[in-house]
C-alpha cells in the first residue's frame, strides 16, 4: 500500500494578533487622573482663600481689552452656555432619544445632565469662594464662584451628546462636530472670564470637573446601556 503523504504544517502566522487596551482600565485612569488634578487645584484655590496664582493678572488681561463688540458678544455666548440653555439642549435630546425609543442614550443624557447640575450646587456650596469684585461685573451673579457652573454644565452636556451622537456620523461631519463643541464650550468659559464674574481657576474647575464626570459616566456605563449604544452604532 502506498504510504500517505506526511501531514503538512500550519504556516505560521504572518503576524501577531493586535490586543487593544480596555477601555474601561483607560476609563478609570482617565477619570482619576482628572480626580487628583481637580483636588490639587481644589487644595490651592482653598489655600490662597482668594485669587490663586496668576488670577488676578489674566482676568486683569480680559477687562482691560473689553470692546462694545466683544462685549456683546461674551454676553451672547455665555447665555448660550447658562443653565437654562444646557437644560435645553440635553432636555431636547433626551425626548428626540426616548421618542425614537434610544432609552439607553436617552437615560444616559439625562444622568449626566442632572449629576452636572448637582455637581455645580455642591462644589459651590462646599467651596464657598467669593466671586471677583463686583466692580468687575459686567453680567449680575449671586451665588459662589468655584467652580464655573457654565464652564462644567456646558462641558457634560455638550459632550455627552457629542459622545452619543459622534459614533453615528461620518468621519467629516465627526472632525467637524468635535471642532465646533470644543471651540463653543472654551468660548463659554473664555466669556465668564470676560463679564468678570469667575476666577480662571473658576473655568478651569468646571472644564476638569466636567471631563471627569464624563469620563466616570461612559466608564460605569451599564452594560445594557452599553450594549444599546453599540446596537444603533452598527444599525446606522
Amino acid at each position: 500500500m502506498p504510504s500517505a503523504p506526511p501531514a503538512q504544517e500550519a504556516a505560521p502566522p504572518t503576524h501577531l494578533p493586535i490586543r487593544y487596551p480596555d477601555r474601561t482600565l483607560i476609563g478609570v485612569l482617565v477619570t482619576l487622573a482628572l480626580t487628583a488634578a481637580i483636588l490639587v487645584l481644589t487644595c490651592v484655590v482653598l489655600w490662597y482663600n482668594g485669587p490663586a496664582g496668576p488670577d488676578s493678572p489674566w482676568l486683569q488681561w480680559f477687562i482691560d481689552h473689553r470692546t462694545e463688540t466683544w462685549t456683546t458678544v461674551a454676553k451672547g455666548v455665555s447665555t448660550a452656555g447658562d443653565t437654562i440653555s444646557v437644560t435645553i439642549y440635553s432636555t431636547l435630546a433626551v425626548v428626540l432619544l426616548a421618542w425614537r425609543r434610544y432609552w439607553e442614550q436617552a437615560i444616559l443624557i439625562a444622568i449626566a445632565a442632572l449629576g452636572a447640575g448637582a455637581l455645580t450646587y455642591f462644589g459651590k456650596l462646599l467651596i464657598g469662594r467669593d466671586r471677583p469684585p463686583v466692580i468687575d461685573h459686567l453680567v449680575t451673579e449671586t451665588n459662589h464662584s468655584y467652580p464655573s457652573g457654565h464652564a462644567l454644565g456646558s462641558t457634560v452636556v455638550i459632550g455627552i451628546l457629542m459622545a452619543v451622537a459622534l459614533p453615528v456620523w461620518g468621519r467629516a461631519t465627526r472632525v467637524a462636530a468635535v471642532v465646533l463643541a470644543t471651540v463653543f464650550v472654551i468660548a463659554v468659559g473664555l466669556s465668564r472670564l470676560y463679564l468678570g464674574v469667575h476666577w480662571p481657576t473658576d473655568v478651569l474647575a468646571g472644564w476638569l470637573v466636567g471631563l471627569c464626570w464624563i469620563s466616570f459616566c461612559l466608564t460605569v456605563l451599564p452594560r445594557r446601556i452599553r450594549r444599546g449604544i453599540e446596537t444603533r452604532i452598527s444599525a446606522a
